[in-house]
């Protein structure tokens, strides 16, 4: 890890259960503090329990969708920012999905499957945007 590079309490909502393991692996070896859940449910709790820097979900979570969890922190008005992730690539699940993520307050949008270093980038600037705008 970069000794300048901030620390951030991230927390990662996924149903693949090995993405979100390699995910959180990725990033806790960068230096942040990761919790996983599986479904909005998982995620709202995980939330409630320790308020994560930045979120990173999925859009797809099995019988669930990121939509929901978008939907609750607003409902909440957890000024949280999220970062939607979607393997749909361009078709009917991939861009429209993550199209939608942002209309719905997403501070940021990711294709799967994506680098490390986007990734970072991708969430660094959603929390300084944030930040910017709290």
């Amino acid at each position: 890890m970069d000794p300048t590079a901030a620390s951030y309490r991230i927390l990662i909502v996924d149903d693949e259960p090995e993405l979100r393991d390699s995910l959180q692996a990725m990033l806790e070896s960068c230096g942040h503090a990761v919790a996983v859940a599986g479904s909005t449910a998982e995620a709202l709790i995980a939330i409630e329990a320790d308020r994560p820097d930045i979120v990173l979900t999925d859009i797809f979570l099995g019988d669930d969708d990121g939509y929901a969890l978008l939907n609750a922190l607003h409902a909440h008005g957890e000024n949280i920012p999220v970062v939607a992730m979607s393997g749909g690539g361009s078709g009917p699940g991939g861009a429209d999905a993550l199209n939608l993520a942002e209309q719905l307050g997403a501070a940021a949008i990711i294709d799967k499957p994506f680098r490390l270093k986007h990734l970072l980038e991708v969430i660094e600037r959603a929390i300084a945007d944030a930040a910017r705008s709290a």
